[in-house]
């Protein structure tokens, strides 16, 4: 692990097992990612940026996760943010489904709901032959945004990362 993914593992609170013993939750998969994308009008019909969505998250042993996101949302040019805790996370291979509450947003009628998108981790360096690509968030209901993770589906729209990337890490369960 690296980066965002590292830090949000090394933060966490050890276990205390019966007589005293110490031991940390055991970690599944993590991901962690910056990446920025703009689409022109021929797609949506209008221009749309994600300028960035950011997150880390680890999931355990356990089927618990623990993260945080943040996206930064440009629509004809008008700017709409959300940020929440990670929640939900599956991950197969250099894929990963990624999900959670919006707790906070410029557009209050959003906060309560949750937010879903999915990532393909395709390389590493600072120019990488294929670039690592995202989904836009979705946004919908927290029960959605659960079953987004859970069904772990293929993409409708998915683009390459034009700057930023993506770390996706499965470590088994």
């Amino acid at each position: 692990m690296s980066g965002a993914v590292a830090a949000t593992a090394s933060m966490l609170v050890p276990l205390v097992l019966a007589g005293g013993a110490v031991a940390a939750p055991r970690v599944a998969a993590a991901v962690d990612g910056s990446t920025h994308v703009l689409v022109g009008p021929a797609t949506f019909g209008v221009t749309v940026q994600q300028d960035p969505l950011t997150y880390d998250a680890v999931l355990f042993a356990d089927g618990s996760v623990r993260g945080r996101w943040h996206y930064d949302y440009y629509e004809a040019g008008v700017l709409t943010t959300y940020s929440g805790r990670v929640t939900c996370l599956a991950v197969k291979g250099n894929r990963a489904w990624v999900g959670g509450p919006i707790e906070h947003s410029s557009d209050p009628t959003t906060v309560g709901l949750g937010a879903w998108w999915q990532v393909a981790d395709l390389g590493a360096g600072r120019h990488p032959v294929v670039p690592d690509r995202t989904t836009f968030a979705g946004i919908g209901t927290l029960d959605a945004t659960q079953q987004y993770c859970d069904s772990a589906p293929d993409p409708h729209f998915i683009f390459d990362v034009q700057s930023g990337g993506v770390e996706v890490k499965e470590l088994g369960s």
